[in-house]
């Protein structure tokens, strides 16, 4: 018969095709009849009479198989069970052993099977296989105990050495099958319970535990008298007897309990647990237990904590029990910070600053799950928002560089801490003020976010830590294998070298000005690179990891002796060799010329002791005999050979020694601080210098010749990060040049108005505006407006409600389909339908009717409208009251910028239209509107657009500030309109005058 359907069921994937089962057994003949018994269990009909009929022809190399192929067959396949359990038992005289082995392991799962012929069969053939015939009598026993007779039981009690835990289980199960019967097995079980007691734990756990008839005390005390002898298993019985009876645990029971919990603390945890709820009258002292609990096994105490109380059980909650998990913390300090937010949000009364400081100072062991508790803390208790600042930063300083995409996550809710300080203005001041506590680096990070008074420097240098914490390389680790062959690991090069400037920034304070140079110089060159290995080949210089060991110069071999400053010295060493640069190294300098300058001193006071008198004379001597006496000893090869030797050392008189020791000591310190300010000094000059270099190269480029830098505004130098977003746009490459020629030639723009298109808009924009004074337009015009919180709330409403429209046209526009409202919700929904690959097509469907590829700018902008409705949902409303001015900007280079400032704007520069923000500098007929506070920062801004019909006004962009701005901007518009001679239209098109392309927003 053809078996090739069953051989694919059989056959591995590796296997060549075979077409019979001989040729099958001729290549894997010690697994085809288990793979045969596999097919059986799952697709019995594929085994037909043949085939059985050749597995039986091996019988005697696999008898074990065949029988397991049998009772298979016979348990799936109802039509054929009573003539393959007559094979099965024909069989059984000439393999009994097997024939019974393969019973008592599959007559579990297959009691249906069982009669009393089996146990019969067990009992005959016992000695060929003990195990086989126990696990039938077992399996009766747990399932077809009707079978079973007292001439059985008594039969087999006899056997209980040879089978010892399906003995008991074998009794506990018929004793809870037969209550009336259940004294005798349990009698029985206890009587054994001294011979077996490792087995008789295991099938009291198994079988005893969960039964309220079989759950006596006398089995819990066998139990317990015997815990020792498998204590895994015992924990296990009481874990599911608490269950079953937990009146049985007494404060007896659980003082032995506790004696024996150093093995399994998690059990005796969840049983005290248990009690709590069975017993509230006992809740007081029982948690009295848990809580000591906790703090004897803090690992395991503060996990169960962190499960045990959670939703309504958080009532149990006591101070005690908070202070054993803050004690215990750093023992499992991710389950500890989730029992604190359970506190936090549940019972707020238990946390104050002691909890909060216990926090804090375990940051290191879990610096995600903390950077996630103080979060949400600041939230709902704004009293710890100073500390819980300060807590995000060090854990954003902590993260190590296998989680470099959670510091980019971790600065997302740094950002909404910033906005949120420009929300409330006592919290802003708050924060700016030096935090007098934290690490070093979290000190410093904090410092850059909010000591900042500029907005748009903060959202600068929030960027820049943002791409410095997602740039991670790979290095070679050094002496970890062959050449070629070295293990190597991640590292962060712009995080880990910022990290470095402020560990070495000095002794005394916190200093950030050099780590915000050269952040901010790093990011900027991310962008002046041309290609990305330009790129990388500067990042790799940057790497503090492994430098090559440099050795000290003669007569200073003993600082080598000190670690930390060899690899200090070394890396500084190397930094000056890839930065082409000489470190300055003043104090090894001096150490090796301290001899001429002490005779060179030495003359000047001994000239100056002759001529004196008096105190200044007496001043003079003392100093010359000081001198004296090192000059002395420097001259002593004795006194040189001690700063390497010590036992050289030993046998100096003790003046000199004392001298020694001094030099050291200074030598150690005044070169750790040279090598730091060196180090720092070389960096930050080295991204200057190299970010000069570039601009000059792009400023070559852009101009075609070379320019004096000096000559050369800065303000307009980040103009040239805008090359790479118009790379293909010859118009606009164009046009930013010439702005960039005008601005270094300090010429106005005039070009702006007198090019050929901007000529023919002017002249349509007259015929059709006769009163237009378009020499107003684009020039000075501002106006003050007084703000205040009342009005937020409604502008806030309409804005959302405004983003959430133009979401759904643009996702309409995009393809989506059937979305059934504007909420949030929907239009998300629909956002990730549109993003995740289309389905296949149905069956019949011709290629026209797949869906068509989705623009990624549509997309883009879609994120960015729902990205301000969730932005502004969470934002609370402002505090702020006072003067908001709005104004015109005239300075092309400024309007470069409209899309920064925190706007969420797809024309930042890391936005999918940034070329746009060139477009609209340079062309004249768009026109930016700032909103700024009285400080100068940047909080709103709108585009507008002069057509012949009228001005088109844009949407409103705001930070994370939470002012609502737009009746102000309106009222400006109204006025600047009028200013200007020209009406507003509310419908209409403007498109590029001199650009190539213009990004249209919608008019509102």
């Amino acid at each position: 018969m053809n078996h090739e359907q069953l051989i694919s069921r059989m056959r591995q994937r590796h296997e060549p095709q075979l077409k019979t089962l001989d040729d099958y057994y001729t290549i894997a003949p010690g697994e085809v009849m288990n793979r045969l018994c596999d097919v059986g269990r799952q697709s019995p009909q594929l085994i037909d009479a043949a085939a059985l009929e050749w597995a039986s022809r091996h019988l005697g190399d696999h008898a074990g198989s065949f029988f397991a192929l049998l009772i298979n067959l016979a348990a799936r396949d109802k039509e054929r069970r009573a003539s393959l359990l007559a094979q099965y038992l024909s069989l059984v005289p000439q393999h009994p052993g097997p024939a019974l082995h393969t019973a008592g392991y599959y007559l579990h799962e297959y009691h249906v099977l069982l009669d009393a012929g089996w146990i019969a069969l067990a009992d005959r053939d016992f000695d060929h296989d003990p195990e086989g015939a126990w696990g039938i009598f077992e399996a009766a026993s747990m399932y077809e105990w009707e079978f079973i007779t007292p001439r059985d039981i008594d039969r087999f009690e006899a056997r209980r050495a040879r089978g010892p835990r399906d003995y008991f289980v074998s009794m506990l199960s018929l004793g809870d099958h037969w209550p009336d019967r259940a004294p005798d097995f349990l009698g029985r079980v206890l009587r054994a319970f001294p011979e077996h007691p490792a087995e008789a734990v295991d099938a009291a756990s198994f079988i005893a535990a969960d039964s309220g008839t079989l759950l006596t005390p006398e089995i819990v005390d066998a139990v317990l008298r015997h815990f020792e002898q498998n204590a895994e298993k015992a924990w296990e019985f009481f874990q599911r007897a608490v269950k079953t009876r937990p009146e049985y645990f007494d404060d007896a029971m659980l003082d032995r309990l506790t004696a024996k919990a150093a093995t399994q603390p998690g059990t005796l945890l969840f049983v005290v647990r248990r009690l709590i709820d069975a017993h509230p009258d006992r809740a007081s002292s029982l948690m009295d237990r848990y809580v000591e609990m906790v703090r004897r096994h803090p690992e395991k105490g503060i996990h169960d904590a962190c499960y045990d109380f959670q939703r309504e059980d958080v009532r149990h909650l006591r101070p005690d029990l908070v202070r054993a998990v803050c004690q215990g913390f750093e023992h499992n300090a991710y389950p500890a910070y989730e029992f604190l937010w359970h506190c936090v949000a549940e019972r707020p009364e238990l946390i104050g600053p002691p909890e909060v400081e216990a926090a804090l100072k375990n940051i290191p062991h879990a610096t995600n799950r903390a950077f996630g508790f103080f979060r949400e803390l600041i939230k709902v208790r704004p009293e710890f928002t100073r500390e819980g600042t300060l807590a995000l930063f060090e854990a954003l300083a902590q993260e190590p560089v296998n989680r470099a995409y959670v510091r980019l996550e971790e600065l997302e809710g740094i950002t909404a801490i910033s906005e949120a300080a420009h929300i409330k203005t006592g919290l802003e001041n708050a924060l700016r003020e030096p935090p007098r506590v934290g690490s070093r680096r979290a000190r410093a990070l904090m410092a850059i976010m909010f000591r900042q008074k500029l907005r748009a420097r903060r959202h600068v240098l929030l960027e820049a830590l943002r791409h410095a914490a997602n740039i991670v390389l790979w290095r070679t680790i050094p002496g970890t294998g062959e050449p070629g062959r070295e293990e190597s690991e991640k590292y962060s090069p712009v995080w880990d070298f910022v990290m470095f400037i402020i560990d070495n920034a000095g002794d005394n304070a916190v200093s950030t000005a050099a780590a915000e140079r050269f952040l901010e110089g790093a990011f900027q060159l991310h962008y002046l690179c041309q290609t990305g290995n330009e790129h990388g080949t500067f990042l790799r210089k940057l790497d503090t990891g492994y430098p090559a060991p440099h050795p000290f110069p003669p007569g200073m071999e003993f600082l080598a002796g000190d670690k930390d400053l060899a690899h200090l010295y070394s890396l500084v060493l190397e930094l000056g060799k890839r930065f082409e640069v000489e470190p300055r190294l003043q104090p090894l300098k001096e150490f090796a010329e301290r001899k001429a300058a002490a005779q060179r001193e030495l003359k000047v006071v001994e000239d100056g002791a002759q001529k004196a008198a008096g105190t200044r004379r007496r001043r003079l001597d003392e100093r010359r005999h000081s001198l004296s006496r090192k000059l002395d000893f420097w001259a002593d090869a004795r006194y040189l050979a001690a700063f390497s030797d010590p036992a050289a050392e030993a046998l100096l008189p003790e003046e000199a020694r004392s001298l020694l020791r001094r030099e050291k000591k200074d030598l150690a310190k005044q070169l750790r601080d040279a090598l730091r300010a060196e180090a720092i000094q070389m960096a930050v000059t080295a991204v200057e210098k190299s970010q000069m270099e570039l601009y000059r190269n792009r400023l070559k480029e852009a101009l075609g010749r070379d320019v004096n830098m000096e000559d050369i505004e800065p303000r307009i130098l980040p103009a040239f990060l805008w090359f790479q977003a118009i790379g293909r746009m010859p118009s606009n490459t164009k046009y930013l040049k010439r702005l960039i020629e005008d601005r270094i030639a300090h010429q106005p723009h005039e070009w702006l108005r007198t090019e050929p298109p901007a000529l023919e808009w002017a002249e349509r924009v007259r015929r059709a505006q006769p009163k237009a004074v378009l020499e107003h337009w684009r020039a000075p015009f501002e106006k003050e407006f007084h703000y205040r919180p009342k009005d937020a709330l409604a502008e806030k409403k309409r804005r959302i409600k405004a983003d959430l429209a133009q979401a759904r046209t643009l996702l309409e526009k995009a393809g989506a389909k059937g979305i059934a409202s504007d909420s949030y919700e929907d239009l998300i929904g629909a956002l990730k339908e549109l993003k995740s690959p289309p389905p296949p097509p149905k069956e019949g469907e011709t290629e026209e009717k797949k869906r068509p590829a989705t623009d990624p700018a549509l997309i883009q902008e879609v994120e960015m409208n729902l990205e301000r409705v969730r932005i502004a949902e969470q934002t609370p409303d402002s505090d702020f009251e006072g003067r908001i001015l709005l104004t015109v900007e005239t300075d092309p280079f400024e309007i470069l910028f409209m899309g920064e400032y925190g706007f969420a704007s797809c024309l930042s520069l890391r936005g999918s239209n940034a070329w746009s923000a060139v477009s609209n500098a340079i062309d004249v007929d768009k026109v930016i509107i700032w909103a700024k506070e009285p400080g100068g920062n940047v909080v709103g801004r709108r585009l507008l657009a002069l057509t012949p019909s009228g001005v088109l006004t844009f949407r409103t962009y705001t930070n994370r500030h939470g002012l609502a701005l737009d009746q102000a901007f309106n009222e400006f518009v109204q006025a600047y309109a009028k200013h200007c001679g020209v009406p507003i239209v509310h419908e209409g098109h403007s498109g590029p005058l001199l650009s190539d392309r213009w990004y249209d927003d919608g008019a509102i």
